[in-house]
């Protein structure tokens, strides 16, 4: 191989790893001042919580990120396709053992309740490990914009702020201090305080 052959091949490949770092760079900032991230940050700095379904970006570095891709796992669907898990603990969302009744000061998500296939169970649980006086902080899609089951053949539920508003009032014991757009015409912000167990 000629000098100015093999000068061209490590030029070339400097300058992919460069794109690449580049492109991680903008990823990364993309996820720290993404809208949805923004809008529940306030919520994570209350004491102890967990960010449910967390995937490859916990929302702060404050939340326990649970996530059924263990640590360190690159994700195999949608955004986290590629992408290593941040999660500290690897569990589903809606069976929480490793948490008491009345642990957490705060519960927050981000697209992921749409997940499971029964989603009075997992607000049951995410009810159960809050403190009375504790914050579930959820964004979803708005199914009034979006068809989510269609965009994603993993969501098992569509909401809108008001189907989502009884799902609240079925399993009782929070109130509603917030439900309005995240990113309008995508998704919704539900904040909710837990009144009584």
């Amino acid at each position: 191989m000629s000098v100015s052959v093999g000068y061209s091949m490590r030029i070339g490949s400097f300058l992919k790893r460069s794109k690449l770092r580049k492109k991680a760079a903008q990823e990364n900032v993309d996820d720290l001042n993404h809208p949805e991230r923004l809008i529940l940050l306030p919520y994570c700095t209350l004491g102890k919580g967990i960010d449910v379904g967390c995937g490859h970006r916990k929302t702060h570095d404050n939340c326990i990120g649970v996530d059924i891709v263990p640590p360190g796992e690159e994700g195999n669907y949608g955004c986290v396709r590629g992408k290593k898990s941040s999660a500290d603990i690897c569990a589903s969302g809606d069976n929480l053992p490793m948490f008491a009744d009345s642990e957490l000061d705060f519960v927050i998500s981000r697209h992921n309740l749409e997940h499971y296939l029964d989603v009075i169970k997992t607000l049951t649980e995410w009810k159960r490990v809050l403190r009375v006086g504790g914050v579930l902080g959820i964004v979803l899609p708005d199914e009034r914009y979006v068809d989510s089951v269609a965009l994603d053949p993993s969501h098992r539920h569509a909401f809108t702020p008001e189907s989502f508003e009884k799902y609240l009032s079925l399993i009782g014991g929070f109130s509603i201090t917030e439900l309005r757009p995240a990113i309008p015409g995508w998704s919704f912000l539900c904040v909710a305080t837990k009144i009584h167990n």
